[in-house]
């Protein structure tokens, strides 16, 4: 956790300082993996600092567990994935979930217009909020390029903790975007009729990122999920 702390902090706080050119995330950060396959990624985690295991969702599509210094639970699902059996994927898609409170649908809409580098979502009950990030590595991606994409989601995933936390009530749920997964479901209804399957980066990231919604109310159903519980400080401080 030390070292992803201290990751974390020389990236918000020193990017394209001499002193940040200094540090590394990882070893040999300029050595390329061909994809996000988890063979590749669970090493990055390990050096990160970071606790991980091989999981699968209920219909069987694999992801990796992971746990930042006992506080922090996210998903990493390897996605856009090419060859048989989840593997040659060039998508990967982290994904933190949060619950505790009632959430707050502005505080989401808010962060979201803040950080660009992450999408914030919130369930249609409002009782289960998420963020997400897609990488893409059509072409590889250099073992440091992970590792930082990795350490700059723990420090917002953070941030949306807190938010989360302090925020208050104030605002409805309505406009959930469901038509994000009916579109998604309509797709791989086309796909399991024409039995065609297009392998092109740009397709498979088209498609991976609809998907990516799909997955994350699929794991969120599911009770084997980890999540991270969130304390309404406000609520403490009244």
């Amino acid at each position: 956790m030390k070292r992803v702390l201290a990751a974390v902090a020389v990236l918000a706080g020193a990017l394209g300082s001499a002193h940040a050119q200094d540090q590394e995330l990882v070893s040999n950060p300029r050595g390329m993996v061909s994809s996000f396959d988890i063979s590749n990624i669970g090493p990055i985690l390990t050096e990160m600092g970071a606790t991980w295991q091989e999981m699968k969702s209920e219909d069987g599509q694999p992801y990796i567990a992971v746990n930042v210094g006992g506080g922090l639970a996210m998903i990493i699902a390897p996605m856009a994935c090419a060859g048989a059996n989840y593997t040659s994927c060039i998508g990967m898609n982290t994904i933190s979930f949060f619950q505790g409170v009632s959430m707050n649908y502005q505080t989401v809409a808010a962060f979201n217009q803040r950080f660009a580098f992450t999408s914030a979502y919130i369930s249609q009950e409002g009782d289960v909020a998420f963020l997400s990030r897609y990488d893409i590595a059509d072409y590889g991606i250099p073992r440091g390029n992970v590792a930082s994409s990795l350490a700059n989601f723990v420090a917002l995933a953070d941030r949306f903790r807190q938010e989360l936390a302090t925020a208050g009530r104030t605002v409805s749920l309505e406009g959930y975007p469901q038509d994000m997964s009916a579109r998604f479901l309509n797709s791989k209804g086309f796909e399991s009729l024409s039995g065609e399957k297009p392998l092109e980066p740009l397709t498979l990231h088209q498609a991976a990122i609809e998907e990516s919604t799909e997955l994350a109310l699929k794991l969120v159903s599911s009770a084997s999920t980890p999540r991270n519980k969130i304390e309404n400080f406000t609520a403490k401080k009244k």
